[in-house]
């Protein structure tokens, strides 16, 4: 008989990481930066695993606030 590999459930889904950062920086006044470190922290999660999970519109905020607050460039075009 053929062993079967355990199955190793995720502590957090990308949908359940986008939900819960959007209740962070709506009702505790976090920045999604604050927000996804503070998740990190209390699920015991390396920040590095989880910007696996950070994609679509959560990486999106995250960089226009990154932007924002001057952490990354902006690319902005100019005439001359």
């Amino acid at each position: 008989m053929a062993k079967k590999e355990p199955t190793i459930k995720p502590s957090i889904t990308r949908e359940d990481l986008r939900i819960r950062v959007d209740q962070l920086v709506h009702k505790d006044k976090m920045t999604y930066a604050e927000a996804i470190c503070d998740i990190c922290e209390k699920q015991q999660i390396d920040p590095a695993d989880m910007a696996r999970l950070v994609n679509g519109p959560l990486k999106l905020k995250l960089e226009a606030e990154a932007k924002n607050r001057n952490i990354i460039k902006t690319n902005t075009a100019t005439l001359f």
